[in-house]
């Protein structure tokens, strides 16, 4: 993955994870909807401008745009996981399961 298509992907990540709209956050970003959707599919960087008001706009440091969770500790990662999975409802648990439940 391109870093293009990484930062474009953790944008979208904290943009579903917040549930918000791609046309609502490029409104409260002040950028167009098809810059967002170019950013978003990793098909254009933003500029520094644009992505501080995507950054204010979800409410994350700029930082927390380039960080990526895989390159932590496997106890850190665990310990996220078992964050995430306290707060399921229990359909989404039971998928999980079943999810997990093939991985070797």
């Amino acid at each position: 993955m391109s870093a293009k298509e990484t930062l474009g992907a953790k944008i979208r990540y904290l943009r579903k994870s917040k549930k918000i709209a791609q046309e609502k956050l490029s409104e409260m970003a002040d950028i167009s909807p098809r810059q967002l959707v170019r950013i978003e599919m990793g098909q254009s960087f933003p500029t520094l401008e644009n992505l501080e008001k995507i950054a204010a706009a979800l409410n994350v440091s700029i930082q927390a745009l380039f960080e990526n969770d895989y390159y932590d500790s496997t106890e850190n990662l665990k310990q996220k996981l078992h964050n995430k999975i306290n707060l399921l409802d229990e359909k989404n648990i039971r998928f999980l399961y079943i999810v997990a439940s093939h991985l070797d």
